[in-house]
């Protein structure tokens, strides 16, 4: 299911929150279960699924459907058991210290956390599969979707940088100077991508975008001397005090983004979920 809603194996793996080779090895199982491939390879494009796997796909759906649904009506019966989505940044800057504070409060209940692009999170809350999501927005967006079931967490800062041993001290430079290098994001279909696209795209620049696939690969890439590296700047407050890495200041203002917080339905009072939203909403006021 995810391949089809995705277009592609790595593209699936990324929004599962999954290696690329764990997506790979289990379709490789299924293919040797049904004696017949389930993907078919396109030079130079992402796996399309066969017509195995198409005639396949509509029992898959009704099957998870099915788990979800035994699933549900275990939690509901047992209220013990929280599913929260968060993409990469926020599942490793953010949650940590929300966890801490609701599991002080409700020790009995289990969180299960759930890594995945924005897209994706949002609509496994709107089919029920997740109580809430944390996702990074331009901040236009976070307006639009704002009351009912989205707000807005806190505002945050996109923050370019190199390796400290490329510049002795900090950097001024102009939004054309950028398309020297390659700039090293966390993901290609992610958030940060289309807003930096539209920015450079305003002052007709056409950089070289390259994805890490994860917080720490951009990291390790920034390291290695080659690449700008692009994160939100709580990921690399850390690296920027150590010295490690040297913050670009670019003469034009890079997009802003904000956290957001999206359930389903408002959350009843005094509930465990309440609870854990203002843990969240603490945490983030915190780290920025």
């Amino acid at each position: 299911m995810a391949v089809s809603d995705h277009g592609g194996v790595s593209a699936a793996a990324r929004a599962l929150g999954l290696a690329q080779s764990t997506v790979s090895e289990t379709l490789l199982s299924l293919e040797r279960l049904i004696g017949a491939p389930v993907t078919l390879r396109r030079p130079g494009q992402e796996a399309a699924l066969s017509a195995a796997a198409l005639a396949l796909l509509p029992h898959a759906q009704v099957l998870i459907h099915a788990s979800e649904a035994a699933l549900a009506s275990v939690t509901s019966a047992h209220a013990n058991i929280i599913r929260l989505g968060a993409v990469e940044s926020a599942s490793t800057f953010l949650l940590p210290h929300a966890l801490t504070a609701f599991r002080s409060h409700w020790p009995a209940l289990d969180v299960q956390i759930t890594i995945g692009l924005c897209e994706d999170l949002r609509r496994r809350v709107q089919r029920r599969e997740l109580a809430a999501a944390i996702t990074v927005e331009g901040p236009k967006a976070a307006l639009d979707r704002d009351g009912g079931s989205s707000r807005m967490l806190s505002p945050a800062r996109l923050s370019l940088f190199v390796a400290s041993r490329d510049t002795p001290g900090g950097i001024r430079i102009k939004r054309r100077d950028l398309a020297r290098r390659p700039l090293l994001l966390p993901d290609p279909g992610g958030a940060f991508y289309t807003l930096m696209r539209e920015w450079f795209a305003a002052a007709d620049v056409q950089p070289r975008f390259e994805s890490a696939g994860s917080i720490d690969g951009v990291k390790i890439g920034v390291r290695g001397g080659e690449y700008i590296g692009l994160l939100p700047g709580y990921a690399i407050a850390r690296e920027l005090a150590a010295g490690e890495f040297v913050e670009l200041r670019v003469q034009e203002p890079l997009p802003t983004i904000a956290l957001e917080l999206t359930t389903h339905d408002k959350p009843i009072e005094a509930s465990p979920l309440e609870d854990m939203i203002h843990c969240i909403e603490r945490a983030s006021a915190a780290i920025h």
